[in-house]
């Protein structure tokens, strides 16, 4: 069962004020391009839909982050900075 078929989750009582599973993040990076990923569980995880594991290297750095946090996460490229813009549903 993925998380978002639970029946008793409901948006009313989500704390956007840090991203957590099932939240939307607006990021940018040094390129000033935008993206929203969503955090997911591993299973639920697609790229082609922005959906991103919570375990993967960039899920893992924006779970807990809050809105004007800078991230900075290592990837096999080198290194990405990320701003977070917006946290929502």
């Amino acid at each position: 069962m993925s998380l978002a078929m639970l029946g008793f989750w409901t948006t009313s009582k989500v704390d956007l004020s840090k991203a957590a599973v099932l939240t939307k993040v607006r990021v940018n990076n040094a390129k000033l391009k935008e993206f929203v990923y969503t955090l997911v569980s591993e299973s639920e995880a697609n790229l082609k839909e922005m959906k991103i594991s919570i375990k993967s290297p960039i899920g893992a750095a924006l779970l807990g982050k809050s809105v004007g946090d800078k991230v900075e996460i290592h990837i096999p490229a080198g290194v990405m900075e990320l701003d977070i813009l917006e946290i929502s549903i």
